[in-house]
């Protein structure tokens, strides 16, 4: 997101601010939940550290990636990689989302199943509000940058 501000030329110095704000924050939160995640499977100090190092690298290494795309492809060939690109984070989201995060979560037997489901519902429908309210906001394709 970085790079593709940068890139893009409408980065001003407060974008880029706001935006790694937004990332930091973000990977604070993600790597507090792998740690307690990491923590209570019990895994061994050195398991916890390299684990840890790996999430820490991949945003960076993440950035960077970007950056090289951004900069050496041609139009045509950008356009392909930032679709398939698009397409392994959305599947990636998926399969995070309901084989690691709803399938635990479902497949317990506690009484609170009907709260989950609810939960659940309640939390699409949010999304579902929200994206409908924002669709008018106009956004930038890189692609045809």
């Amino acid at each position: 997101a970085v790079v593709t501000t940068q890139s893009t030329g409408a980065g001003s110095i407060q974008e880029l601010v706001t935006l790694f704000i937004s990332i930091i924050v973000h990977e604070v939160c993600l790597a507090f939940t792998l740690g307690l995640k990491l923590f209570a499977e019990g895994h061994t100090p050195k398991q916890f550290v390299l684990s840890l190092t790996c999430f820490v690298l991949s945003c960076p290494l993440g950035i960077v990636a970007g950056a090289l795309v951004m900069r050496y492809l041609s139009a045509s060939t950008l356009s392909n990689t930032v679709f398939v690109l698009k397409a392994l984070a959305t599947g990636t989201f998926v399969q995070v989302t309901f084989f690691e995060i709803l399938g635990p979560e479902f497949a317990t037997r506690y009484a609170n199943q009907l709260h989950k489901m609810a939960a659940v519902i309640l939390g699409f429908i949010i999304i579902s509000f929200t994206m409908y309210l924002l669709h008018d906001i106009p956004t930038v394709d890189f692609c045809k940058l």
